[in-house]
């Protein structure tokens, strides 16, 4: 293989990898807005469990049907992955959604940019270059800060429990998206990400049952069923897919870098589908986060 053509096959790559987290930002950036519907009959986590069930489903025609991985270790990776990005964080989300809105809710989403690259920082030594990579994770925190409380007196006192439960599931998947950098090094992608949602939706399908909340499931309505049927396979399982061929190819930072566009993309569908309205304070926050984490993202 000639020096071109080496060097043609990584623009190749590297452009399918930024094509995938930039499909995967617009699908989970409709989940917001999407899970705001059976939210308002469906309890969080009995939404969760079929989420995440529907989703590891959805995916077994890119992962054929394969659940041996090779060592000891991707296995512990997996516990954890699944725990962590299928169990928990899915469940803080949609209680969290509960409490706030689909707005909120999408600018919260770069807590999860912000934890990666530190979590990236502490345990793989990717650490923010100089004055001005330490600029930028101020920057960020600042804008989060700005979007969790308002700025008013009496939230900044308290905290929104919503959003703090959002911040919560960020960092659950920050952890998650620094061990998958580790599986995706070995396993395919698709495994990784069927398997997880499958065995993270079928945890929460028997926690959920065994707190009784099947009369939720069952009461679900066949229009329903569409919408989360939709947003499960998309939302959860297609950007799940997207994002981690994104780590695969072009590594963590740029496939956060780039995944900071998801409340770019929640804003506006959560302002066509809910009529939310985006104000000039929201505004500023966002641009205040992807300012830091593009700063980031180069420093």
């Amino acid at each position: 293989m000639t020096t071109k053509t080496a060097e043609s096959n990584q623009r190749q790559q590297a452009a399918i990898g930024y094509l995938s987290v930039l499909f995967a930002s617009v699908l989970f950036g409709s989940v917001f807005t999407l899970a705001k519907i059976p939210l308002e009959r469906v309890d969080p986590l009995a939404l969760a469990a079929l989420a995440y069930t529907i989703a590891g489903l959805s995916l077994i025609p890119f992962a054929k049907v394969s659940f041996k991985f090779g060592t000891r270790r991707d296995y512990h990776y997996l516990l954890a992955i699944t725990l962590l990005g299928a169990v928990a964080a899915p469940v803080l989300l949609l209680y969290g959604l509960q409490q706030t809105s689909a707005s909120d809710a999408s600018i919260l989403t770069n807590g999860e940019v912000l934890f990666t690259i530190i979590l990236s920082a502490i345990f793989f030594n990717e650490k923010p270059k100089g004055r001005v990579g330490l600029f930028a994770v101020v920057l960020v925190i600042i804008g989060l800060f700005m979007a969790t409380t308002d700025l008013r007196p009496e939230t900044v006192l308290s905290f929104n429990a919503g959003n703090v439960m959002i911040l919560a599931s960020m960092f659950c998947w920050a952890v998650d998206n620094n061990l998958s950098r580790r599986l995706t090094a070995n396993v395919n992608p698709a495994k990784i990400a069927m398997v997880k949602s499958l065995l993270g939706g079928l945890i929460l399908l028997a926690i959920a049952l065994a707190l009784g909340r099947w009369d939720y499931i069952a009461a679900i309505e066949p229009n329903l069923w569409l919408i989360i049927i939709g947003m499960s396979a998309s939302g959860f399982g297609g950007a799940l897919l997207l994002f981690l061929q994104g780590i695969k190819r072009i590594g963590t930072v740029k496939t956060m870098s780039v995944f900071s566009l998801v409340p770019v993309f929640g804003i506006v569908i959560a302002a066509l589908a809910l009529g939310e309205s985006i104000s000039i304070f929201q505004g500023i926050a966002t641009g205040i986060i992807i300012a830091g984490i593009l700063m980031l993202s180069r420093h």
